[in-house]
């Protein structure tokens, strides 16, 4: 019989902090990238009749023995019944026999991570000095990229845009009582045309920017795109440097998907955080990052909210 340890919502955010995840993370992307772990096919279908996307994303740390998978997806009308739109479950298995180990919460870790790979992106690609930046998109994850990039940078001013003009009201004041100046755009090109740096967190199935709006020095991180078909920005000008989280997966679910070829990528971003390939190297260039979500950030992160729990004593066992 295996021993279970759940870990909910509430102890997951009180076991991790932004700076924690953020180094883990990168590691992760540094590892993969020089092949110390593995990522497996992932699974990524529409469920037409409720409206949502199911989603399996599996990997393997070879170095640190963990193996596990995240499930869930995006319900796009959970907001009408009080419930946040993504929902997820994270399992941890034993490397060694395969025994279910761990059961957390991954709202809150798919939220963080996500969160993390943007600010890791932003850190080798974006000027040091940026000041502005642009949120295309005001849900949670809008939140959670804004979070990231203010430990990095001295941002000074923000600009929200969203389809859902409440939405982006809601942001704003939330924003301004952080005692930054912010702004809500009337349309995407006024959000994006002065940032030094733009995210797009929108779930959106045709562009909402494009690549020519980006003044020169920006830097887009593309957060929103994770299936077939869906797209957030038109690469009608490419950027000096295009950087994915996978190619074979940036390819198939995300912004790059039918818009260019893999001799059009710069660079994975294990390789910049490995130091393999360099990130920014001029103050002019224009840049970008293409992530999807890679089942090592959920896994590397698990691992360790995983091992802190249990140093601390801390969660509920289940016996299976």
């Amino acid at each position: 019989m295996a021993k279970v340890l759940v870990i909910n919502q509430g102890l997951f955010q009180e076991l991790v902090n932004f700076q924690e995840v953020m180094e883990t993370v990168e590691a992760a992307f540094t590892q993969f990238a020089q092949s110390r772990s593995v990522v497996f096919p992932s699974v990524r279908e529409r469920i037409e009749e409720h409206n949502g996307i199911y989603s399996i994303k599996s990997s393997y740390l070879i170095e640190e023995g963990a193996i596990g998978l995240k499930t869930g997806g995006f319900w796009n009308d959970n907001w009408k019944k009080g419930k946040t739109n993504h929902q997820s479950i994270m399992l941890l298995l034993s490397p060694e026999t395969g025994e279910p180990i761990c059961l957390l919460d991954a709202n809150s870790l798919t939220a963080i991570r996500t969160a993390a790979a943007g600010a890791v992106a932003a850190k080798y690609l974006a000027l040091p000095e940026s000041r502005t930046v642009s949120l295309i998109g005001a849900g949670i994850q809008a939140r959670a990229q804004l979070e990231g990039l203010l430990h990095l940078f001295p941002l000074e001013k923000v600009t929200v845009y969203s389809r859902t003009q409440a939405s982006a009201a809601r942001l704003v004041e939330e924003i301004r009582q952080k005692g930054l100046q912010v702004e809500q755009a009337e349309t995407p090109r006024e959000a994006v045309d002065s940032a030094d740096i733009v995210v797009t967190t929108t779930p959106v199935f045709s562009p909402v920017i494009k690549t020519s709006w980006l003044q020169k020095g920006a830097h887009l991180n593309a957060m929103g795109s994770d299936t077939s078909g869906k797209r957030e920005v038109e690469l009608d000008r490419l950027p000096d440097k295009i950087v994915c989280d996978l190619w074979e997966q940036a390819s198939h679910l995300g912004e790059l998907q039918g818009q260019l070829s893999r001799d059009s990528l710069f660079a994975e971003i294990g390789q910049i955080t490995g130091k393999e390939l360099p990130g920014r190297q001029t103050p002019s260039e224009i840049t970008m990052f293409d992530s999807t979500g890679l089942a090592i950030q959920d896994l590397s992160v698990a691992q360790f909210v995983y091992r802190k729990a249990k140093e601390e004593q801390r969660g509920i066992y289940v016996d299976l």
